[in-house]
């Protein structure tokens, strides 16, 4: 029996524990018609096994054939049309992302307590879940989403945590899912295995591929690998860690890299030699005897946490990680370290340290790219190149983004990439590139796509940098991310023009060239508050919320949060991507085919557009960048963009709705994008 089935079995078992229950959940997951008890401001009561169980029913099920196992990826169950130069995974071209954590996404203060309670007084959890997330399935159709990246959702480390819940990416153990994400609603006997195999059953059935986010650069300071192989990571003496901090090296401007020219110069600087000097052999090696009393007591007792004992018995704990940038400002990432990919130091660096050095992390250990041993730790690459496999056996998933995929040996590299594809020839790959350039080489190493710069230059519309954006894609080999905001940066509403700037590039997004239309969970309720401050940010950007709401000043990437999924008001931003999506939808072909683009350049720099040949019409699409007035565009300013003549004009967007009608001069209104066909 499939999982979900299994699931379903389980919540339709559990009904009757339900019906006394006052379980809120947003109107807006209600997508299926179920009959609440109540609805007030934007929620409704529901009994929960009932509506988890008719959501599968009503929106899932009637997809599901049984000759399919959809716990295999969604290649090997449809046929993907390719194209020339397609490769392995480019069906990411093509593809409507939506970007989500787990436990933020599906998380909603289901018993009104006013608290995102772990166990609230149902006994049920109002943080995310895998089966809560099931239900967002149809939320998620409903605008044209066919692939879904998920933050990390391996077993996360609450040691040296930021925030209530920790980072995602302080990564505890990679083969591993967070046990946080298990719903209660199940009971025990349904692992947390099975719960996310049913979510990506339920996701392949309704075509929508699953790709996850992995780390193979560092680990929690905690992680479990330490039991095995301590020697794997750094150590730093305890009482050294008050003034750990990335030492600061004269005379090398802020931001570099590390490279050969400046390593004399790192390696003489007082700091440098000051911050080399904390560090220490791992505790197998300092010890070994007392080290396997420590593993030995650990396996008898499993109260017994192996890290705390390192720390009291040895006096040492695992390096915290920080910037490859030299001189930046940056503090250290205390709830990671990184992970020893060489059993010795670089050649390059090796002739500046103490033959004696105990291993030591510093910029040019960081960018093992750049900076290699000869002493490859073999067992540990093996390990990290099978993470994406382990996945794709237990849960068929469809892709993955790389997290540091700059900073790894070209050679481990390529094992992250190779292995998958040998189980899935389509499996999908984002590199964490967060600059255009970037596209050729990473085109060349096999990834599908990268991340880019259209989350910085967008919000930049008032710089004319959305219109240099645009020129830029034209010519990319890999696409981008098309997306005002990422789950690292402030939100689009809170961006200059707010509401008015998040309608347009809801439209705009849709139709850039080399583009991968992206939404972070929230943009389509317009979310103010970011996720992370990673990118783009600065501290003011977490006090955007009422001082009385009771999530004011927390991130999600850290806390317990959950989108304000209760503003109905904002489902006009739902009906643009709604509408626009199926409009994408019937021009993909042409719009994904950069052979179809035809340049669009108007001489008003607010004007931003975009045009495709499709047959021996052009679909045109025209923005309003100005967010205060209105602008009129003749017959003769569209022919002179195009650059040939115009027989006829049929709006099929207007005022953020389909529309269909002839045009002569077109007005735009503040902020308005429209979507015409051209003869």
């Amino acid at each position: 029996m499939s999982s979900l089935l299994k699931i379903l079995n389980r919540l339709e078992e559990n009904i009757d524990k339900g019906k006394e229950i006052d379980f809120k959940v947003p109107a807006i997951w209600n997508s299926f018609g179920y009959k609440g008890l109540k609805e007030t401001k934007g929620t409704i009561s529901v009994n929960p096994y009932e509506f988890y169980s008719e959501c599968i029913k009503k929106t899932i099920l009637p997809y599901y054939k049984k000759e399919n196992n959809y716990s295999n990826p969604l290649s090997k169950l449809v046929e993907t049309k390719k194209w020339d130069g397609y490769i392995g995974g480019d069906w990411i071209k093509k593809a409507n992302v939506y970007g989500m954590q787990i436990r933020t996404s599906s998380a909603y203060d289901h018993d009104g307590s006013g608290n995102l309670e772990l166990n609230n007084r149902f006994g049920l959890k109002d943080t995310g879940t895998f089966l809560k997330t099931i239900a967002l399935l149809p939320h998620l159709k409903r605008m044209g989403i066919d692939a879904i990246y998920l933050l990390p959702i391996s077993k996360n480390s609450m040691r040296y945590k930021k925030g209530e819940m920790g980072s995602p990416y302080a990564v505890k153990n990679f083969f591993e899912l967070d046990p946080t994400l298990k719903d209660p609603m199940l009971g025990e006997d349904i692992s947390i295995d099975e719960e996310f195999k049913a979510l990506v059953e339920a996701c392949h059935i309704l075509g929508i591929r699953i790709m996850i986010d992995i780390i193979p650069r560092t680990s929690a300071r905690d992680s479990d690998l330490i039991f095995e192989h301590p020697e794997w990571f750094y150590w730093v003496k305890i009482d050294e860690l008050d003034t750990y901090a990335p030492p600061y090296v004269e005379g090398i401007k802020a931001g570099d890299k590390p490279s050969v020219e400046n390593l004399p110069k790192v390696y003489s600087s007082e700091s440098v030699k000051n911050h080399i000097k904390k560090f220490c052999p791992a505790p197998n090696v300092i010890d070994e005897k007392k080290w396997n009393s420590i593993k030995e007591r650990c396996l008898k007792d499993k109260s017994l946490d192996f890290f705390d004992l390192i720390q009291q018995e040895f006096g040492i704990t695992t390096a915290p990680a920080f910037s490859d940038c030299i001189n930046d400002p940056q503090p250290p990432w205390t709830d990671v370290t990184f992970l020893r990919l060489y059993l010795d130091n670089p050649e390059e660096s090796a002739k500046y340290v103490d033959e004696n050095q105990p291993p030591y992390i510093l910029f040019d250990i960081i960018k093992a790219n750049l900076f290699q041993g000869k002493q490859k730790n073999l067992e540990l690459w093996e390990r990290i190149a099978d993470i994406i496999p382990s996945y794709q056996r237990k849960y068929g998933i469809d892709g993955a983004r790389i997290d540091m995929g700059h900073a790894l040996p070209k050679e481990l590299e390529e094992m992250i990439l190779k292995n998958p594809r040998e189980f899935d020839e389509d499996f999908c790959f984002i590199a964490e590139v967060l600059d255009n350039k970037g596209d050729k080489a990473a085109r060349e190493a096999n990834y599908n796509m990268i991340i880019g710069t259209a989350w910085a230059e967008e919000p930049r519309f008032y710089k004319g940098k959305f219109n240099k954006l645009v020129e830029d894609m034209e010519n990319l080999k890999a696409p981008i991310f098309a997306a005002a905001e990422t789950p690292d940066t402030p939100r689009a509403a809170s961006r200059l023009g707010g509401k008015k700037f998040s309608k347009f590039v809801a439209v705009m997004n849709a139709f850039l060239p080399n583009g991968v239309p992206f939404i972070t969970s929230g943009f389509e309720i317009l979310e103010k508050q970011p996720m992370n401050l990673g990118l783009d940010a600065k501290e003011e950007n977490r006090f955007l919320l009422d001082k009385n709401d009771p999530l004011y000043g927390k991130l999600a990437f850290f806390d317990k949060y959950a989108l304000h999924w209760e503003n109905s008001e904002n489902d006009e931003i739902l009906n643009i991507l709604e509408d626009v999506a199926n409009i994408r939808k019937e021009y993909l072909d042409y719009i994904t085919d950069i052979n179809n683009y035809v340049k669009c350049r108007f001489d008003r720099e607010n004007i931003l557009a975009t045009a495709y040949k499709v047959n021996d019409e052009v679909l045109l699409v025209v923005g309003n960048l100005d967010f205060e007035d209105s602008v009129k565009l003749s017959k003769e300013d569209i022919e002179k963009a195009l650059g040939f003549s115009i027989v006829s004009l049929k709006t099929i967007f207007k005022d953020f709705r389909k529309a269909d009608k002839e045009e002569k001069d077109v007005v735009l209104k503040h902020g308005e994008v429209a979507i015409f066909v051209v003869k």
